[in-house]
């Protein structure tokens, strides 16, 4: 008696017996007709497996944010605008490990915390740039960056263009530019 004789009751359902002893037959038959037969028996084979013992997918870690926890990461990071802050700070603040912080936020926002940091100084300059007279090298201290090479080459490469070139194609006409009176380190437009 063969080994496929016998089903292993402990090991196998009586269908899954019955098509392994059909796919053995069918490769075991020497006539080339056969090939037909041991492929339907294959698929057959196949199909019940997958329908009776695939498992449910795995009870992944919950990979999102909380929208708390979006919001008071996107507080942190914006009240660190010129600070050096670090991503385990942030992510222990949002009761989280690091990693699974980085990943959770970088699916909530479509960017890690780090780039999304950097954007939101970025945007800061521009600001800073269209509306004040402030020079650049005050402009890239006060977003953070640390020196005016740093933010030129840093917004080069995401906005395209240099911070110069840039301030001089959206800046508000001089008139609109004047500093606050008492306010002489931001020179923003009063209004």
């Amino acid at each position: 008696m063969n080994a496929m004789a016998t089903p292993a009751a402990a090991a196998l359902d009586t269908q899954t017996y019955r098509l392994i002893v059909t796919l053995q037959e069918a490769l075991q038959s020497p006539a080339d007709s056969e090939r037909e037969r041991v492929s339907r028996a294959g698929l057959q084979l196949c199909e019940h497996l997958l329908e009776r013992y695939r498992q449910p997918p795995a009870n992944r870690e919950r990979l999102s944010l909380a929208p708390w926890q979006e919001r008071k990461a996107k507080e942190i990071l914006s009240r660190s605008l010129n600070a050096r802050l670090f991503i385990a700070d942030v992510a222990e603040q949002c009761a989280m490990s690091r990693s699974h912080f980085s990943r959770a936020f970088k699916k909530a926002t479509g960017m890690s915390p780090q780039d999304w940091a950097l954007d939101l100084r970025v945007r800061r300059a521009q600001e800073l740039l269209r509306d004040s007279a402030l020079p650049i090298s005050s402009i890239s201290l006060e977003c953070g960056f640390a020196d005016q090479s740093h933010f030129s080459r840093t917004f080069g490469r995401l906005v395209g263009i240099t911070p110069k070139r840039w301030r001089q194609l959206n800046a508000r006409p001089a008139a609109a530019l004047r500093v606050i009176p008492g306010d002489m380190s931001l020179g923003v437009v009063a209004g």
